[in-house]
């Protein structure tokens, strides 16, 4: 841990530094391919201005992503959200980043992970990078779309696939987020046949498991999962239905110094629902967006989270009702995206592809 604070401080410095210059306002030119190239990127992740937070860039919907049960992070590194996915029915991860300067830009990094659907990912504070671990593979083997354990991260201009020691069990859904507390990424999954979860920690080379106290019960799948600094928690919420658990779990779980804390629900908290967008929120709490009920129920709500309590929001404008969709805090413009999700039966799923901006009091359509 000493190393780590010493890691996370040296790149702080030379991140101020680096601020000081003057950094190019050309954008790179969108890559009209899908496929990866294998020579060094010709259009790396831009680094957007300072100042890049004014009103954002309108992306017209032809060149905007069409991902389905994509991943989102913010790099503030290079102060951009980083989406990586499929289409609907492809086989070709795409990398895509947003910012309100320059809106949606399809980047040719040299490598792209292999493709997938619900990938999970965070950015790690302490190494700069964006953190991607499994989902399910996008092309079939054995005649089924397996679960994947290999975990990548991006660097601002490529993807590189590392090798830890140990890792989680391949898994779909790992909820991630950065914890500021132990400056490490936390992951939690599913372990179905403890009726529990587990908790990960990647250092920025390896995962290790941890030996969370009293830990959220079964069944978490597609969970939400934010860092709060009012108070300084992660703060999970979400279940699963209809997959042999005895009830669906409305407890707001929260995680600090080693130990799981359940917040009971009230009439005044959301109702259990699996795949709510989640993330930090502008004034340090949490932000909620939709999600699944029971019987294929979407919802279209919007939580705020801070101080152990909900509260349910009124924005004079809304994204449509939905479950899956993707979101994440940019802290350099306090504001948050939220990307896509689906309306889904047993039978069909109706994917949607628009983009919204919260900046704390409403939704835009950007």
């Amino acid at each position: 841990m000493a190393s780590r604070l010493v890691s996370l401080a040296v790149m702080a410095l030379l991140s101020s530094v680096a601020c000081g210059g003057n950094p190019s306002a050309t954008s790179p030119t969108p890559s009209p391919s899908t496929t990866a190239s294998s020579s060094p990127s010709a259009n790396p992740s831009p680094t957007p201005p300072a100042n890049a937070c004014g009103a954002p860039a309108i992306t017209p919907a032809a060149s905007a992503p069409a991902l389905v049960r994509a991943s989102i992070a913010y790099d503030k590194a290079s102060q951009q959200f980083i989406l990586l996915g499929v289409r609907d029915g492809g086989t070709v991860s795409e990398t895509w980043a947003w910012s309100s300067a320059s809106g949606w830009q399809h980047l040719a990094p040299a490598t792209n992970p292999p493709a997938r659907t619900w990938g999970n990912m965070a950015y790690d504070d302490a190494t700069q990078q964006v953190v991607l671990f499994g989902g399910q593979s996008a092309t079939p083997s054995g005649g089924a779309l397996n679960p994947l354990t290999d975990t990548w991260t991006w660097d601002g201009t490529n993807w590189t696939q590392r090798a830890p020691a140990q890792k989680p069990r391949a898994n779909v859904f790992m909820s991630m987020a950065y914890d500021a507390d132990t400056q490490s990424v936390i992951g939690v999954y599913d372990d179905a046949s403890a009726r529990g979860t587990e908790t990960w920690e990647w250092n920025g080379s390896n995962w290790a498991p941890l030996q969370a106290g009293l830990r959220p019960k079964y069944p978490k799948q597609q969970a939400g999962l934010a860092y709060s600094t009012v108070p300084a928690v992660l703060v999970e919420f979400g279940t699963a239905f209809g997959i042999g658990a005895p009830a669906a779990d409305a407890n707001t779980w929260t995680y600090a110094a080693g130990l799981w804390t359940p917040h009971a629900p009230s009439a005044a908290t959301p109702r259990a629902r699996s795949a709510p967008a989640m993330s930090q929120d502008t004034g340090g709490g949490i932000l909620m967006f939709g999600g699944a009920g029971s019987g294929g129920t979407v919802y279209g709500d919007t939580w705020s989270w801070a101080h152990n309590a909900w509260q349910k929001r009124s924005p004079s404008t809304s994204p449509s009702a939905r479950s899956g969709a993707v979101m994440a805090y940019d802290s350099n413009c306090g504001k948050v995206l939220l990307y896509g999700g689906e309306v889904s039966t047993q039978v069909t799923a109706t994917y949607l592809k628009d983009t919204w901006l919260w900046d704390g009091h409403t939704w835009t359509k950007v």
